[in-house]
């Protein structure tokens, strides 16, 4: 048990230096840790994936939390820009939940896919002035294009456990916001998709058998100790290494970031 919980303490400093550095939660960093901690400790097949989502959106939650609060004090979040994207990404992730068992698994995958291979491509091709990119022009984040990004945003958050940042930073990068602005409002909306969906996986759990002990529905009490601990302690560093980097450099490594997202999708729909 001493082994695990050192896994999940080394996983949670990875998944919070990458949630410091591009906004983007750590849920996908986070799971396949938990996938193979769960199933080593003999957990039944039926619920790993469930505890796996549910225990690692806890963390995204409390570690976006974090991040905002950290982002704000530097002078990285945009408040006005965050409740600009507010209502979307409530009315998206309530609409995930509510679509989530009607919809099949490899739809909402190919759906995801697509936004990854658009936001790759729109992320190498985009070519913007170092001119431009300063502290971004907010009166172009508005209309139907707020709705289609904020409300996938949510939807996806929901589904599938990503942070806005996957599906949100092409939109404000197009709008020329600068990469530690991007990571910050990612943070931010993450956060509140991330308490939503955790509620839930706590209350679906509630009724199941055959969970693991110091189980909160399906939240695992002992993952989300070892991987929030590790996330508090990685999360500033990657903040601080947001600021270090320049901002092209930056964008660069996000997506390579997403790149390596989208080839791991491909290979689990093998």
């Amino acid at each position: 048990m001493s082994e695990i919980l050192i896994i999940y303490l080394l996983t949670g400093m990875l998944a919070g230096f990458v949630s410091g550095l591009f906004g983007v939660g750590g849920a996908f960093t986070m799971a396949p840790a938990l996938i193979i901690s769960l199933t080593l400790q003999g957990v039944l097949d039926l619920h790993i994936m469930h505890l796996t989502i549910g225990t690692s959106l806890a963390v995204m939650t409390i570690t976006s939390a974090y991040i905002s609060i950290l982002r704000y004090r530097a002078g990285d979040l945009d408040l006005q820009l965050m409740l600009r994207f507010t209502p979307f990404i409530i009315a998206g992730a309530f609409g995930g939940s509510l679509v989530g068992d009607a919809l099949p698994g490899p739809v909402l995958r190919y759906i995801f896919i697509g936004f990854l291979l658009l936001s790759i491509i729109h992320g190498l091709t985009k070519r913007s002035s170092k001119n431009k990119i300063q502290n971004g022009n907010i009166e172009l984040i508005k209309g139907f294009w707020l709705w289609i990004y904020g409300t996938t945003a949510g939807i996806t958050g929901s589904l599938l456990g990503p942070g806005p940042a996957i599906v949100i930073a092409p939109f404000l990068r197009n709008a020329n916001f600068p990469m530690p602005k991007i990571a910050a409002i990612s943070s931010s909306l993450a956060g509140m998709i991330g308490l939503s969906a955790t509620l839930g996986y706590i209350y679906g759990g509630f009724d199941e058998s055959g969970l693991p002990a110091l189980s909160i529905g399906y939240l695992y009490l002992p993952a989300f100790a070892g991987l929030i601990t590790g996330a508090l302690i990685g999360s500033p560093i990657g903040i601080s290494t947001s600021h270090k980097v320049k901002d092209g450099l930056l964008h660069r490594f996000f997506i390579a970031y997403l790149t390596f997202i989208l080839l791991v999708m491909l290979i689990q729909g093998r």
